[in-house]
């Protein structure tokens, strides 16, 4: 495990410096590849915003060219409150445990938090791709703070999101009249090839498959569903 923040300056310094940095592109392997998804989950009857000590459980789920996934699950006490723009606190160190613990390092993995549309741009998308050193994508239902109108109607329909004049996400639709989803692209990833990872990994359903199975693979964690086929 490496050193997270631990306090609100520790961290908006981080993304400050991370904001700075230049990374090398990723670029898209000639052979298929291992993809990964991690999301966390909290109690649902947490009241208002979730606080700090919230216990949480974390899957992170490897997705294999052949279709077999692996599957590690970690749960722990959230460390901080909720802040908007600062999830880092609150949820990178356990993302981090469950990736790790999968033992394998995936060349893409998704994951449920922004990037560059972040007040300092480096959200946990990009602060948790960096810690890694794995290239990510961010998927959300919704821009934080960049603006863009939405994607036409059909599958692949785009649209830019930008904070000022810079480009820093994309409204993406993955399936024929379902709401888009957001991209955006983290750590060595640029637009073109964030969405085309995103398409990719969503010819059957709305969320790309990676991030659908480790979503529900916490939530029946959470649920005490101790299996852990997805």
């Amino acid at each position: 495990m490496s050193f997270w923040p631990t306090t609100t300056d520790e961290l908006i310094l981080e993304q400050k410096r991370l904001a700075t940095l230049s990374f090398s592109r990723w670029e898209k392997p000639p052979e298929p590849f291992i993809s990964a998804g991690v999301f966390v989950c909290y109690g649902r009857n947490v009241a208002g915003a979730g606080k700090k000590g919230d216990l949480g459980w974390a899957t992170a789920v490897a997705l294999f060219p052949d279709g077999s996934v692996k599957v590690f699950r970690v749960s722990g006490r959230a460390t901080f409150d909720y802040i908007p723009g600062l999830l880092a606190l609150r949820d990178g160190p356990l993302l981090e445990k469950a990736v790790l613990g999968l033992g394998i390092r995936p060349e893409i993995l998704f994951v449920n938090a922004t990037s560059r549309d972040h007040p300092y741009r480096a959200g946990l998308a990009l602060h948790l791709g960096y810690k890694l050193d794995v290239p990510t994508v961010g998927i959300t239902r919704n821009p934080l703070i960049a603006e863009g109108s939405l994607p036409g109607i059909k599958r692949g329909d785009k649209f830019e999101l930008r904070v000022g004049n810079e480009t820093v996400a994309f409204w993406l639709r993955t399936q024929d009249n379902k709401a888009p989803l957001v991209v955006h692209p983290g750590y060595r990833l640029d637009g073109d090839s964030a969405i085309e990872v995103v398409l990719f990994y969503t010819e059957k359903y709305r969320t790309p498959e990676p991030l659908r199975l480790a979503r529900k693979s916490a939530r029946l964690y959470r649920a005490g569903v101790e299996d852990q086929a997805v």
